[in-house]
């Protein structure tokens, strides 16, 4: 096919901007129920408790309980099932890896008349979130193609804009990330593989592209004898997300006359993330162009075949550093009762990104003599932007039982409508932020803890968590409700996928013993979680409303995790 705009090319401006996206920073904002085994065994219900090296991040005010110094480190063992569900079948990924938890030392000073004010300082550290989770499946509830998507968000660009390499091999333009107004890389590399196609036009004597595109499925072909041949197909996927996020807590308070108690600390994070991602559809009944020359001019025509196979590969790695600022109080207006809250301000995290992708296409028809492959692949994207995680609000309430027994409730807000994300120059990324706040809304978290003396050496303990979902209604209606919500979801990056989570539950259980200082505590951690899985979002095709191919997703997964400490 000719490409009359080839001279054009002179003064093309760099290619395919991405930023991030509400799912990126969604992704990267997530926390779990991790610390030290009594925090875990009572479901993290320690906003009033207070006295534990993990609860001392969670509300500093915590620190101030204590009444002597306290140096503990904590083990755990992750053993994840990540489940996917399809039309057709299941699959489910296991893993079992090893973790520090939490570690940390806190010094108390004791001083006045019955020493019953104090002084507490303390450094620890908590593990905030394990990324470690492997989902694949196939789907068969297919009604569009990946590449009509790309090509309808590819309508308006110039066909010059998209080459990747002129006639011998040569980089066109060099990779600019930060030219936004340049063509997404997914359309780029659908474009360069073959994938999709502009529509082409007669005029003056000769054919020459629009900037019109068609993806490869088709709703309406009608063959030479009147037959409706629409296309059909099935998809597969795999996503391997591995990582951590950490925070290191600096942190000081106190009691007075120990009836208050108050605590402010500073927590320094540190975040890595990879994602390797593949996504690959096989559709029966396909489109792609067929050239056809005369001696005046170039025409093109559908041929119908097959794409054996389209596939859309990406590698992505973020990893960066954040800070936050806390504050929290402690009342106990009898020694039966305990009253506490805390705020921590959003963690402002300073991200580099690195990313790469790739596609392979191969198409066959009824004809041995046509067939056609390509495959392209991006440079490397190196990027930097900030994001600010929501901010939180806790609060909570515990009794003391006989002597013997405590029970402890607690609340949690977490603004997740009210994420972030920034340019690396400080700026706005207003668009992103706008859809943070129709996609995603605060969660409620309910924790409930228990702890039983049988002896005074040894404890049982039990707890619960249920966090309310973050999705917004829009989010969720976006793919199963189309008329409601009739939106596209905006992703970045090479990797169009997303999830839309449901609540997360939390069903602990746990042991501790002490002696002469020494304290030694168990703990078993399932947690419990179903998302949608979306290949990408819906998009108007063929001037209707049309759904992406959708998977159920089921994380159960468990933590044992055992804690040694010394108070003195």
């Amino acid at each position: 096919m000719k490409k009359l705009l080839i001279s054009a090319l002179a003064i093309i401006p760099a290619a395919g901007a991405v930023a991030q996206s509400p799912i990126n920073a969604m992704e990267l904002s997530q926390t779990e129920l991790r610390g030290s085994a009594r925090f875990m065994s009572m479901a993290g219900a320690f906003t009033a408790l207070g006295a534990d090296i993990s609860a001392v991040g969670q509300n500093p005010a915590g620190i101030g309980m204590y009444r002597g110094s306290d140096i503990g480190l904590t083990l755990g063992v992750d053993i994840n099932s990540n489940k996917t569900q399809w039309d057709g079948g299941d699959n489910t990924e296991k893993s079992t890896l090893a973790n520090l938890n939490s570690a940390g030392y806190v010094g108390t000073m004791l001083f006045g008349a019955n020493r019953d004010n104090s002084v507490s300082w303390g450094f620890t550290y908590n593990r905030l979130y394990r990324f470690n989770r492997t989902y694949t499946g196939g789907m068969s509830n297919m009604q569009t193609s990946l590449s009509n998507y790309i090509a309808s968000i590819t309508d308006g660009v110039d066909p010059a804009l998209l080459w990747m390499e002129d006639a011998n091999r040569k980089p066109l333009y060099p990779y600019d990330n930060y030219d936004y107004n340049a063509p997404d890389w997914m359309s780029i590399l659908y474009y360069n593989s073959g994938m999709i196609h502009p529509e082409t036009y007669a005029a003056d004597g000769g054919v020459y592209e629009s900037d019109q595109y068609r993806g490869m499925w088709q709703y309406d072909y009608v063959d030479d004898k009147g037959k409706a041949i629409p296309s059909y197909g099935t998809s597969d996927f795999l996503i391997r997300e591995k990582g951590h996020a950490d925070e290191y807590n600096i942190s000081l308070g106190g009691s007075i006359m120990n009836l208050v108690y108050w605590g402010i600390g500073v927590g320094i994070t540190d975040l890595d993330y990879t994602q390797e991602y593949r996504y690959n559809e096989q559709i029966n009944n396909a489109l792609v162009p067929v050239k056809q020359e005369s001696e005046q001019t170039e025409t093109s025509t559908y041929q119908l075949g097959t794409a054996n196979y389209s596939e859309l590969s990406s590698f992505r790695r973020l990893s960066g550093s954040g800070a936050n600022f806390k504050v929290g109080a402690i009342i106990k207006p009898i020694n039966e009762l305990r009253i506490g809250i805390a705020v921590h301000t959003p963690t402002y995290y300073s991200i580099s990104s690195s990313s790469y992708g790739s596609t392979a296409f191969n198409f066959s028809t009824a004809n041995p003599n046509y067939k056609f492959s390509g495959s392209e692949s991006t440079p490397l994207d190196n990027y930097q932007f900030a994001l600010h995680t929501p901010w939180k609000l806790m609060a909570g309430v515990a009794g003391v039982i006989g002597g013997r027994a405590i029970l402890s409730v607690d609340y949690q807000y977490d603004a997740y409508g009210d994420m972030k994300l920034k340019y690396n120059s400080g700026e706005a990324m207003t668009f992103n932020n706008e859809n943070i706040a129709r996609y995603y809304k605060g969660t409620s978290t309910i924790r409930i803890g228990a702890e039983y003396r049988l002896t005074p050496q040894l404890s049982l303990r039990a707890g619960y968590s249920h966090t309310s979902t973050a999705s917004g209604s829009e989010l969720e209606n976006a793919n199963t409700d189309l008329n409601k919500s009739g939106m596209e979801i905006s992703t970045a990056g090479m990797n169009p996928s997303y999830n839309v989570n449901n609540a997360t539950q939390y069903i602990t259980c746990g042991l501790g013993y002490k002696v002469s200082g020494f304290y030694f505590d168990l703990a078993y951690v399932n947690k419990h979680r179903t998302s949608t899985f979306n290949a990408f979002t819906p998009f108007v095709d063929d001037g209707v409303w049309t759904q992406a191919p959708t998977a159920k997703l089921t994380d159960n997964s468990s933590q044992i995790v055992a804690t040694v400490g010394y108070r003195f």
